[in-house]
């Protein structure tokens, strides 16, 4: 593929009714860590080798990146708050989703493993203004379940996700719930079952879908795939789309980069719109556009981005 194809593939896949220059300007899509932490230990997560120490994000870290977030609220399509951790060990988080919110946010989602999500935590989500929210259940079988979501109680999920659809229902109808399965060896036959039990109890605003286990950039110890890769060549969407920001500010290369291995730099000392326009940021952008992905040791066999392959047993949007 040369680069005027990839950039024609970039703008189609990330925002079909803009210019390639326009997406170099400011992220689309933002997964802001407000904290560095979980209470599982699942065996496709990288939570073994993590090296960053840094907890919990300051107010006035989130305040700066709040600020300059409201001031594009325009152009961002989404603002995700959370990346390797479990979000809702955030305390704040309720109170964090409704600055978003009053600053003009559009759409401002998290992703849980759903042991957490009692009932005062869900009403205070839906109270703040939460858009969307991926419930991440691998298995309906408690055993199975329980092997994939280590530390946590498949019953306490299970009534946990059950309630918050309801409370969803009562109380802020409008908020997109994602359900969804990570599909790995353990539960790779399990999808048609999964999609019968779940997809009554959503609307048409809901998805209810499954993502292939991917390798963390070849990162993962034990990756055992599922699937095929597809298009490997093709430029990493992440580059041109998503700015991943972790509790202390610091910017990797993107979602799988948990390490920081790459850094791009800190949004404490510099903001969203340099890095993102930044002389670093743009070489990352050329040297995939010049299939030289490979460059970088996370890239050239990543397959976070892949789709699944059998697609008619994958309802990414509810129908």
């Amino acid at each position: 593929m040369n680069a005027d194809l990839g950039k024609e593939y970039l703008v189609k896949r990330i925002s079909s009714n803009e210019r390639y220059d326009d997406i170099l300007q400011f992220p689309r899509y933002f997964e802001i860590e407000t904290v560095n932490a979980c209470n599982a230990r699942c065996p496709m997560c990288t939570i073994a080798d993590w090296q960053r120490d840094s907890p919990v994000m300051k107010d006035e870290l989130f305040a700066k990146i709040a600020g300059e977030l409201s001031r594009h609220a325009g152009q961002i399509k989404r603002v995700s708050l959370f990346r390797d951790g479990e979000p809702l060990l955030d305390k704040k988080l309720a109170k964090r989703i409704a600055i978003l919110k009053e600053g003009g946010i559009r759409q401002v989602g998290i992703s849980t493993n759903v042991s957490l999500l009692d009932e005062r935590r869900s009403r205070e989500l839906l109270e703040a203004g939460l858009d969307e929210i991926v419930l991440s259940i691998d298995s309906l079988n408690k055993g199975i379940f329980e092997k994939i979501r280590v530390r946590l109680d498949f019953d306490e999920v299970m009534e946990n996700a059950l309630r918050f659809i309801e409370l969803r229902n009562r109380i802020r109808p409008s908020t997109s719930i994602w359900m969804r399965m990570i599909r790995q060896e353990a539960n790779k036959d399990e999808w048609p079952e999964y999609r019968e039990f779940w997809a009554p109890k959503m609307t048409e605003i809901d998805r209810l879908y499954y993502l292939n286990v991917h390798n963390w950039g070849d990162q993962l110890a034990g990756y055992q795939p599922v699937s095929k890769s597809y298009q490997p060549e093709l430029p990493c969407v992440a580059l041109w789309s998503l700015m991943v920001i972790f509790a202390n500010g610091d910017v990797p290369l993107c979602n799988v980069d948990y390490n920081n291995k790459y850094p791009l730099g800190n949004i404490g000392s510099s903001s969203i719109a340099e890095l993102w326009r930044s002389k670093v940021a743009n070489e990352r952008r050329d040297l995939h556009l010049a299939g030289q992905k490979s460059h970088f040791s996370l890239c050239g066999n990543c397959t976070v981005w892949n789709d699944p392959v059998d697609r008619e047993n994958h309802s990414k949007v509810y129908a």
